[in-house]
């Protein structure tokens, strides 16, 4: 394929550049077992679009972070160093932590400064991340690169004889979109329009490459899928009309793999599948997304003797909220106008509380959308299962445990969440619309979980 333009500026031929997989970070190993990160979070410059430098933020590195591995009940210390020119803070999404390690808006890294928070994980194996999430710049610093993965695995996991070699059989996606002004620089929320349908772009990105290639061998290969993109909804396809698994979902594995032909995941969703290239030795396939009709990355599969593995056909027994007696209920109404976002009527005021839930507690949260455009709507600091969409049982591939879930149009989806760990009136959770530009204009609330 021959180099297109973007704004006047040239790109690299489509498909010409290597798939980058995010180096894992070795944690520093205290007396006590404790694993201790450093994450600094920079600013830098990449060559996306030929012979053009863009100015980025990056973690460890000039775009996106490093992966962060590790198990399911891990004592961990994070130290995050802000050296950009602005305030920052990174929440980690997917972790059942308490509010006060959750790093929400609440929160502020000042520059040349830095935040250091301990915690204890205690759940499931899943593909987690972390972002910044300062209060209405959270899109554009996004935007700008800030985005790393966390891997945890547990015990079962690892005894399901997954793909488990990182970059080579279990491969991170980090799927993104951008646009790019005449001096190959970000164009981040010019319009009305990017403010209401939240920003996406025409030049997609994998792992902070543009249309890159990948290499792989012909066996069972699996694919750790994030939607990091700001507003983007993903249709994911394979360009042969290739069958997959899906194998987990954003908070736990699933309880069996579910074949797939296409994979919807909105923004902050991450999924993984596993694809049999076993019979494709010396093939090219390429995976794409079919909402915008492009090819997203070219797998090429070697031409070495196929290594055939089984799928396993049980992964994990789903045991939480088998049984919910008498549970609170909770209403969540997202609004969207030309004038106002919001939910429940209000817009986020970081000096309101607008829920307060008791430590312990199983409810059952309903959460409706009667607009015209799908909202990803995103709980901190807990995992949740999604009971019902309008009623109707959730999709197959939704069985596992979820801390993100796209609402549809005119669709209401109740879910059921215990919350396990305490966020204070000081440093609360959020519950927001995964869409950036939503959740900085104000589609986010505020909540506590305490003992009383």
């Amino acid at each position: 394929m021959l180099g297109s333009k973007v704004n006047n500026v040239s790109t690299f031929t489509s498909f010409s550049k290597p798939l980058v997989i995010p180096p894992i970070l070795e944690p520093k190993i205290l007396s006590d077992g404790v694993k201790s990160y450093d994450l600094n979070v920079q600013e830098g410059k990449v060559e996306f679009l030929k012979g053009f430098k863009t100015n980025t933020y990056g973690i460890n590195g000039a775009f996106l972070g490093p992966t962060l591995r590790v198990s399911s009940n891990d004592t961990i210390i994070m130290t995050v160093q802000n050296s950009l020119r602005e305030e920052t803070v990174i929440h980690w999404h997917g972790l059942k932590i308490p509010g006060i390690s959750d790093g929400g808006p609440n929160r502020a890294i000042v520059p040349n400064s830095s935040w250091t928070t301990q915690f204890t994980l205690n759940q499931r194996a899943s593909l987690c991340w972390y972002h910044p999430h300062s209060h209405k710049t959270t899109g554009r610093q996004v935007y700008m690169g800030i985005a790393g993965l966390i891997m945890i695995e547990d015990q079962e996991s690892l005894s399901l004889n997954l793909p488990v070699e990182y970059g080579l059989d279990d491969i991170p996606l980090v799927l993104q979109d951008r646009r790019f002004d005449s001096k190959a620089q970000f164009l981040y929320a010019e319009t009305m329009h990017d403010s209401m349908m939240g920003v996406t772009g025409d030049v997609h990105l994998i792992n902070g490459v543009v249309d890159p290639y990948l290499e792989v061998n012909p066996t069972l290969i699996r694919l750790r899928l994030l939607n990091a993109a700001n507003a983007r909804i993903y249709s994911l396809v394979f360009s042969d009309n290739k069958s997959f698994y899906q194998i987990a979902g954003d908070s736990s594995l699933l309880p069996k793999p579910v074949k797939l032909k296409r994979l919807i995941l909105s923004p902050g969703e991450r999924a993984e599948v596993l694809v049999d290239f076993s019979s494709l030795g010396g093939q090219n396939i390429f995976l794409g997304d079919s909402l915008s009709n492009r090819a997203l990355l070219n797998i090429k599969v070697r031409t070495s003797k196929p290594k055939l593995l089984r799928i396993p056909k049980n992964l994990t027994v789903i045991d939480e909220y088998v049984e919910i007696n008498n549970p609170k209920r909770r209403e969540f109404t997202l609004d969207m106008n030309m004038m106002f976002m919001g939910i429940n009527g209000k817009r986020m005021n970081l000096n309101r509380i607008d829920e307060k839930v008791i430590a312990g507690d199983t409810e059952i949260w309903k959460v409706k959308n009667s607009g015209m455009h799908a909202h990803p709507f995103h709980i901190h600091g807990c995992s949740f299962k999604i009971l019902s969409r309008n009623g109707k049982n959730p999709y197959l591939n939704e069985a596992g445990l979820k801390d993100t879930v796209l609402v549809y149009s005119n669709e209401t989806v109740e879910v059921a969440v215990k919350f396990e760990h305490e966020a204070s009136k000081d440093y609360p959770y959020m519950y927001h619309c995964h869409i950036l530009e939503h959740e900085d204009a104000g589609m986010m609330g505020q909540f506590t979980v305490t003992k009383v």
